[in-house]
Order: C-alpha cells, then structure tokens, then sequence
C-alpha cells in the first residue's frame, strides 16, 4: 500500500509577513496585488523525490460586489491567485496553503509523475560543477513545453465591446474570448469608468463622453484598441468591428428594452472583432516557459548559483549572500536583487542582470563598512 506524502506547508500557521505600500518599494509589480498588502513565503520541500522551491506570495484586499474581501497571489511565475477569497487575511492564507499543498501533493503522487522522474531526482535545477552552468531536468523541461502549448491555445481570438443596460447607466465592457468563448477575470475590462486605485488609468483607455450610438461609438473602440495593445493583441489582417448577434434569449430581452431605451441605445448592443496576439506577446510566452536566460560575465569575485527555476544565489567572497531574480513581461523584463533568500528585502531593480550583478562588490564594501561602523560603535 502506497501512502501520499504529506506537504509540509500544512504546517504553516501564522506565517512572516512584510507590509507593502505603493512608496516603501516592496509591492511587487503590476496591477495584480492591490493598492497594499502583505508578502509571505511558504518553504521549499522535497516529496517522494519531487523538489519544491521555495515560493513568495501576496495576501491583498480587492474590492467585489461591493464588498471587501482578501485574496492570495503567486508573486513570481504566472502570478496565478492561489485558492479562494475570504473575508478575512487569516481564512485566505488557510486556503492558499491547503491549495499549494494539494499541488504539491499531486504532482509528487506516483501516480501523476513522469515514469523517470525518480531516477533523474526530478531536480528544478542540477548545478553544474563551478557553477557556470545549469541543466534542467528533463521533468521540468516538458512541464514548461506543455504550459507553453497551453498558453498559446488559451489565447484569445475574438474582442467584443459589449454594452450595459442603458437606463441603469449605459456603461460598457470589453471582453476577450478563446474560440470556444471562454474569458479570464483580466480580460473583462469596464470601458466606461475608472478602474480601481492602484491600476493603470490612462485617459486613453476610458471612455466617459455620451454614449449615443450603441457599442459603435467611435470612442469606445478607441478605448477598446488600447486595452488590446497593452495586452498584447491587435485587430487580425483586413478585420474590423462589427455588429454581433447573441443568444436567443439575450436578443428576447433587449428587444423588450427597445421602446424604453433613448434614441441611438437600441443596437448595436454588442460588437466583435478578431483578433491576434502580437509579436511581442509571443516572444513573452516563449521567455515566460522557456529556459532561464543565462548570466552574463561575473564581475571578479562574485559567483552565482542556480536556486530556483529563474533564481540565483549570488556570492562575493564567500562571505556575503544575495538572491537575483527574473520575472519575464511584456513590455521588458524585469531582474530584481533581493537581499535574503526569501525575497523580502528588496534592493535594486534592473532592466539586465548586468546591472545588478555589476553593484555586487560596491554593496559588500558598504555592509563592510557598516559593520565596521558598528564594531567601532
């Protein structure tokens, strides 16, 4: 009889939590966790041979249905929300952790592993001698490949501005849809109010003139296409607007609003476009499930370390420790140098890790000094 093994991260009761506001320089970036909240860590484990790297997440408040609630999201990765909300901090951290730990759980069950899993070690990361370089395991190479092909068929094909009852205010909504119509929270976007505090509100997105013709107004669709660039979709070759008939039963109700709507309200009520993903979103998907890029030349007495699946332990000297890290984005990815292998303590962000990696030596003169500085104290 084979027994499950159990995730340690069960365990986590009260985890260490770190404050993060829009000026102390620890909110991780984007538009995914709040105006503030708190970052945690879970620890990293080995199950059945199965290694699990440690994790960072952010518990924050969103504001739904008029009500507050909590939520839990993956800081790194693909910043996935990581179980339900709650309303409280504590019941959306308990079913953050009973989610981390039934994935955990499940991919280390023999039943759900690669047949070689256990032979290779099923390693995030085998360093090489000397640390120059780092081979991923075959396991993870193909766990990458296939989210990559998933990703790619998840992507949406089709926009539509979609218009609100107009005598409860007229507002309306983009929405992008796969082939089969499905949409993710992040593709519901209001075209015609602001968005909540902490996000990115360019005029240019927002529409909030008269709405007089339906979901033809030019200003909505100019709305709409910088939502879709932002994105990182455009309009597919030679396709452009137009009106979209719904269901039956859609088409019933809003035939019954006619004679109470203005002039102008009565339709189109929906219109739809294809769409396609740019170049640019692609070559992201491509870095986002691809192989760590590699690290440029060290500066002298600096070493590195792979820790993670796009983390690395920075030494200088043997005497002193940082973590640098990699978020892949559209728009330029971002490398971070954190100051403790948590990834609590922010230091520096940079467009390279030349950069950061180029800072190394002067930081351990200053931590140096300072402990000098308090010695002499």
């Amino acid at each position: 009889m084979t027994t499950q093994a159990r995730s340690i991260v069960r365990e986590t009761v009260k985890p260490e939590y770190t404050r993060y506001t829009p000026t102390n320089g620890k909110k991780p970036d984007g538009a995914d966790f709040g105006v503030d909240g708190w970052l945690f860590a879970l620890p990293g484990e080995t199950l059945a041979g199965v290694r699990f790297p440690q994790a960072m997440y952010a518990a924050f408040q969103v504001s739904e249905r008029g009500a507050l609630f909590w939520r839990v999201r993956e800081v790194g990765g693909e910043r996935r929300q990581v179980g339900s909300d709650s309303t409280t901090r504590k019941g959306a951290l308990a079913l953050a952790v009973n989610a981390v730990a039934q994935q955990r759980e499940k991919a280390a069950a023999p039943a759900t592993r690669h047949p070689g899993a256990g032979a290779r070690g099923a390693a995030w990361l085998l360093a090489a001698e000397g640390g120059e370089c780092s081979q991923v395991s075959a396991t993870m190479t193909e766990r990458l490949e296939r989210m990559r092909a998933g990703q790619l068929a998840a992507l949406p094909t089709v926009a539509e501005i979609r218009m609100a009852y107009p005598l409860a205010g007229g507002g309306a909504t983009l929405r992008l849809m796969t082939a089969e119509g499905s949409t993710t929270e992040r593709h519901m976007i209001p075209l015609t109010e602001r968005g909540a505090a902490g996000r990115e509100n360019d005029p240019a997105g927002i529409y909030l003139d008269a709405i007089t013709d339906g979901a033809n107004t030019e200003g909505l669709k100019t709305a709409a296409g910088w939502h879709l660039m932002r994105l990182g979709f455009n309009y597919a070759r030679g396709a452009a607007w137009a009106p979209y008939t719904g269901s039956a039963s859609s088409e019933a109700q809003w035939k019954e609003w006619a004679p109470m709507l203005p002039e102008g309200h009565r339709w189109p009520h929906t219109v739809r476009v294809a769409i396609t993903a740019t170049a640019e979103h692609l070559a992201y998907i491509d870095r986002a499930y691809g192989p760590a890029p590699e690290l440029p030349d060290l500066p002298a007495g600096v070493s590195a370390h792979p820790s993670g699946p796009r983390s690395w332990q920075i030494c200088y000297a043997n005497r002193r420790f940082w973590q640098l890290s990699y978020w892949p984005r559209m728009g330029g990815d971002v490398w971070t140098l954190y100051a403790d292998p948590a990834r609590t303590k922010f230091l520096a962000r940079a467009a390279s890790p030349g950069e950061l990696l180029a800072t190394i030596p002067a930081r351990d003169a200053e931590a140096q000094a300072r402990a000098a500085a308090r010695k002499g104290y």
